[in-house]
């Protein structure tokens, strides 16, 4: 309470915002990265279980390695960000914290639980049964997405600030378009991040073994970030939708005004991953000294013209014919679906150890790491625009950044 009521200060230099974002964004990425390797390590895990595929396992065991080595990172990084939301936005924080505090009692009280069990999960492998610890596998997996339901309810609050406590954040309009598309972006990201990892792995890997199982890991990895990032358009337009109907203020902030900008670039970054992934499953074929498929150049152009007219500016493309722009990311979506489904089974990998050095393969490695890093970009980008469209609101249309800046000072019926 001694630090919500004293006179709030500046970061020297850089203000009371930037900091603060820096840290969250950090942060974001690192929770978003984490929840995206659990989920894709307790699903591979159960294929490698049920499928006996050791491939599978094995990518199982190095993204729960992966969550394991980033998970306290990412709580450290929390706590930095709340320390300087105490002394840089004294007000909102008291504010949020009595609204949202069996909110922020549940979630964080999640963490008494999940710690030991991922302890347990990480260095239990070979020595708990198969199925007794992919079953533990999912408990942690659950209980992670579990504090996304949760931490969901804020960012809900902030933009529809209607509903407050625990549960009842569910029934603000945004919320359950926000939590689809956070859970589907955390999968996507972090698989075509994986994907571009294994492809630098596979630059270095030495040994036949090494170079078939980081091939797979990148082509497999390739395949569940494209298939996830192509819901995330559908999932964003329902958004944008609820969001026009439940608060025409932010939404004309994230479409019209100082934020809308964002958006073209954010279409830009997504045209990097989508036509980059078909470009990437083009070169497939070739790895192995084949041909590339016939449909391939089509499918590209198709895909990169669709994301053209998607990106044209308003002076373009005028409000008569906007709806040009939903053609043209349609095309692309639909594309590459097509695309996905026909090369749904990747090339065999007997022909990596003999072409690893090939141009194909370079080519095709370079396309990853530029799909992992834009995926990633992409995927911050959303969080900002998603603050910056409050404008100089912290709690949209309730409280100003202003007034978040100040001392907390609570009337005098909140505290016996």
């Amino acid at each position: 309470m001694l630090a919500l009521q004293v006179t709030q200060q500046q970061f020297p230099g850089l203000g009371n915002s930037l900091p603060v974002a820096i840290l969250f964004l950090l942060h974001i990425s690192v929770a978003e990265f984490s929840v995206g390797a659990i989920t894709l390590a307790s699903a591979f895990e159960w294929r490698g279980l049920l499928a006996g595929d050791p491939r599978a396992m094995r990518y199982s065991r190095a993204a729960a390695n992966s969550y394991y080595l980033v998970f306290s990172l990412g709580a450290t990084l929390a706590v930095f960000a709340v320390v300087l939301l105490l002394g840089l936005w004294g007000n909102e924080f008291g504010r949020l914290a009595n609204i949202m505090l069996p909110l922020f009692a549940f979630a964080f009280g999640l963490f008494m639980v999940l710690t030991p069990l991922l302890v347990l999960y990480r260095n239990s492998a070979d020595r708990m049964r198969p199925r007794a610890h992919a079953v533990l596998g999912s408990a942690v997996a659950a209980l992670q997405t579990l504090f996304v339901f949760l931490i969901v309810g804020l960012d809900s609050y902030l933009i529809t600030p209607f509903n407050g406590g625990l549960l009842a954040t569910t029934l603000n309009p945004p919320y359950w378009p926000l939590l689809i598309h956070r859970l589907i972006g955390n999968v996507s990201w972090t698989a075509l991040f994986l994907a571009a990892y294994a492809a630098i792995r596979l630059r270095w890997a030495r040994d036949s073994g090494e170079r078939d199982f980081q091939g797979w890991a990148a082509r497999i990895n390739l395949r569940i970030g494209l298939v996830t990032a192509l819901f995330m358009p559908l999932v964003g337009y329902v958004l944008v939708l609820v969001l026009q109907n439940t608060q025409f203020g932010y939404f004309d902030a994230l479409v019209a005004g100082s934020s809308s900008w964002m958006l073209v670039l954010q279409e830009a970054f997504v045209a990097v991953v989508l036509v980059g992934g078909n470009v990437a499953l083009a070169l497939e074929p070739l790895w192995s000294g084949g041909e590339r498929d016939r449909y391939a150049l089509p499918v590209i152009a198709v895909a990169l013209a669709g994301m053209i007219v998607a990106t044209l500016p308003s002076s373009v493309i005028p409000g008569s014919v906007e709806y040009l722009r939903f053609v043209g990311l349609g095309a692309t979506v639909v594309v590459t679906a097509l695309h996905l489904a026909l090369r749904w089974q990747p090339q065999p990998d007997a022909g990596v150890e003999l072409r690893s050095g090939g141009g194909a393969m370079r080519a095709a490695r370079r396309v990853l790491v530029v799909i992992g890093a834009f995926s990633l970009l992409t995927s911050l980008l959303m969080g900002v625009i998603k603050e910056s469209a409050r404008g100089n609101y912290a709690v949209y249309g309730e409280l100003t950044q202003a007034q978040a800046q100040q001392q907390f000072n609570p009337p005098g019926s909140l505290y016996p």
